[in-house]
């Protein structure tokens, strides 16, 4: 063999080792690199959230119910807050022998509860417990409750329930027909739950006063409009008063009894 062939020979070898070797050094560098620039190992555990399910409950916005005749009825964030207030007259207890709820419902995360007015029980798939409703206050959380169902805006829209809608002016009524429910029902937008002080005072003063009157299969509702941006919904002995949109005034007052302005 030549001299020529084993010095060529022996340059080629000596390439592949450097080429190695420089990969070699050129990988743990980079490897030691990202591993010091990387961030701390994500830890994969949950945290978890330790307050008792009531206090959970209590930072809840969203809050849906339902009873035997309707269901899933968002609370108004003025009756959450009055929701959220009865919660210190309760106690907490053992599991009830016998217990067959009266009132249901649950927030945007899945904490549920129920209710007999006798016991109150908070709930997750994993967790409950169970609270004393005092006896002497077993009268106002009810109230409370069947308030937030049947004198909520969330429940008098629900058009899809209504059998029959008659609107009253002085000695006039005019009959909605079903197709248009739905118009009516989009004309009903609430601003705020009020006080009855403002409501009663822009009725007294308004020259037109008109009275929606709602029947459905499980219950019977009367809305007053109280001038242009108040109304009174009242079902049985509930009543609510809230701030609305002049919408609904100007919608009874022109589309259904075609008063015009100058009348």
């Amino acid at each position: 063999m030549s001299k020529r062939k084993v010095k060529r020979s022996a340059i080629f070898i000596i390439g592949i080792i450097s080429f190695f070797i420089i990969y070699f050094i050129s990988f743990k560098a980079f490897s030691g690199l990202g591993h010091k620039e990387g961030s701390k190992p994500v830890s994969t555990e949950e945290k978890v959230d330790s307050r008792s399910l009531l206090s959970q409950f209590k930072s809840k916005n969203k809050i849906y119910i339902s009873d035997g005749n309707v269901s899933n009825v968002r609370m108004e964030d003025e009756k959450v807050e009055e929701f959220r207030y009865s919660f210190n007259e309760f106690s907490k207890i053992r599991t009830p022998d016998s217990y067959k709820p009266v009132y249901e419902g649950y927030t945007d995360d899945d904490i549920r509860f129920s209710t007999d007015l006798n016991v109150f029980r908070v709930y997750t798939v994993n967790k409950e417990e169970y609270y004393k409703v005092p006896v002497s206050y077993k009268k106002e959380f009810k109230e409370i409750l069947d308030t937030s169902i049947y004198t909520s805006f969330d429940f008098i829209k629900q058009y899809k329930t209504w059998k029959q809608v008659t609107i009253d002016y002085g000695d006039e009524t005019k009959k909605v027909i079903g197709w248009s429910y739905d118009d009516l029902a989009s004309k009903m937008v609430q601003k705020r739950l009020v006080g009855k002080i403002q409501p009663e005072k822009a009725r007294a003063r308004c020259k037109y006063k008109f009275t929606i009157n709602i029947k459905s299969d499980n219950y019977e509702a009367r809305v007053d409009i109280m001038g242009e941006d108040y109304v009174k919904i009242t079902v049985n002995n509930l009543i609510s008063y809230y701030e609305v949109s002049n919408n609904l005034y100007n919608y009874i007052k022109t589309d259904i009894f075609k008063i015009a302005d100058s009348e």
